[in-house]
């Protein structure tokens, strides 16, 4: 699944996915940025997009969505505070939830 995703990710190149983002589940917005980020092509109006929507539905993420949000824009090197404030405001509200794996994703 990874090479399958990488190769869409970067055939795509963000750009048919970035004004549709509103569409996508806060999951499906997430595992986005790290197909992105994991194909190693920039897509910054994508990651722009993806942190617009993300950061008011931090709540509603699992632990795992909230380390593979961290992790993609990390990884993206993609400047988004709006977005890592909240994940780390959950993280440390949540913190009881989240293993080893997760906050070692968020840190």
């Amino acid at each position: 699944a990874g090479a399958g995703v990488g190769a869409a990710a970067s055939a795509a190149g963000g750009g048919e996915a970035a004004p549709r983002v509103g569409e996508f589940s806060s999951q499906g917005l997430s595992m986005t940025a790290w197909a992105y980020a994991a194909s190693g092509r920039p897509a910054p109006a994508l990651f722009d997009s993806i942190a617009g929507e993300l950061a008011p539905r931090v709540g509603e993420f699992s632990p795992q969505g909230l380390s593979t949000a961290a992790w993609a824009f990390a990884t993206a090197n993609h400047t988004a505070p709006s977005l890592l404030d909240a994940v780390a405001a959950q993280a440390v509200a949540r913190h009881a939830e989240l293993d080893a794996r997760c906050l070692t994703a968020t840190a």
